[in-house]
């Protein structure tokens, strides 16, 4: 339930970001499909923001004997509440008629908790994306890349039947092949983009999504406002991780969504 309604809300940025394009290109009376061809530029972002709503879930194997409550060879699965927390982000956009080039880093230190179970994570996340696209059609880009995520897990489980808690640390770094597409128009003073990405295909992680919409402001010359969503779900399996005095295999998903704010300076 949690994931489909990250995907409603993903959804619903979609479509308002889809709309306010539609509005201008309107109100300026500019085709969206015009085809006149756009500066090569650079664009940096030093300052990007995130107000993210974090939520995780972790699946820990019992210990020997049916400690876990489920049984020998069985598992416990512990799902956090979602919580509010901040991130931080900073890029660089090369952008020609025909293709673009992005690379972004993302730091997340985040943590979540639940009772019954008793149930902490912590998690500091670092993900560095690199891709690029090609236009195919008019606005819309293929794009391929790839997304190295390093994760530092600490989590600990309280479980009644043995009457104590356990605990695990895992710190897996992993590199993910992606493959999107990407929506970007331009209309005035406003720049409007969208895209999806997928990837992980078991190489790094089990599954790796995320999706962005956001729209550009150019207020002043060289200095674009930016204001949007995003979104970044994955779910990766780490064997051999010390859980109390045994070895485990640790599966963990992660999903980070929330809006988006920052500035960018034009070259």
């Amino acid at each position: 339930m949690k994931h489909c309604f990250s995907s409603l809300l993903t959804v619903c940025a979609a479509a308002l970001v889809l709309l306010a394009a539609d509005r201008v290109f309107a109100a300026e009376g500019q085709a969206p499909s015009s085809p006149k061809a756009e500066p090569f530029e650079v664009v940096l972002y030093p300052i990007l923001v995130q107000a993210p709503i974090f939520g995780a879930e972790i699946d820990l194997p019992s210990l020997p004997g049916g400690g876990g409550g489920g049984g020998e060879g069985g598992e416990q699965t512990a799902t956090s509440g979602t919580s509010l927390n901040s991130a931080y982000m900073a890029g660089l956009t090369l952008r020609g008629d025909r293709w673009f080039g992005e690379f972004r880093g993302d730091w997340a230190d985040l943590d979540a908790s639940r009772e019954s179970p008793r149930f902490s994570l912590e998690t500091k996340a670092r993900v560095f994306n690199v891709r690029g696209g090609v236009r195919v059609l008019d606005g819309l880009f293929a794009t391929g890349g790839f997304r190295r995520i390093s994760v530092r897990l600490d989590t600990t489980l309280n479980l009644p039947i043995l009457g104590r808690d356990i605990s695990g640390t895992t710190e897996p770094v992993l590199y993910d092949p992606m493959i999107g597409v990407e929506w970007r128009q331009r209309a005035g003073s406003w720049i409007f983009d969208a895209n999806f990405q997928g990837g992980g295909f078991g190489v790094g992680t089990d599954v790796d999504t995320s999706a962005e919409f956001h729209a550009g402001w150019r207020v002043i010359p060289h200095t674009e406002i930016r204001l949007g969503y995003t979104f970044l779900y994955y779910k990766l399996t780490v064997a051999d991780v010390s859980i109390g005095s045994f070895q485990r295999t640790l599966i963990s998903s992660q999903t980070l969504h929330g809006p988006i704010v920052g500035f960018g300076i034009v070259f």
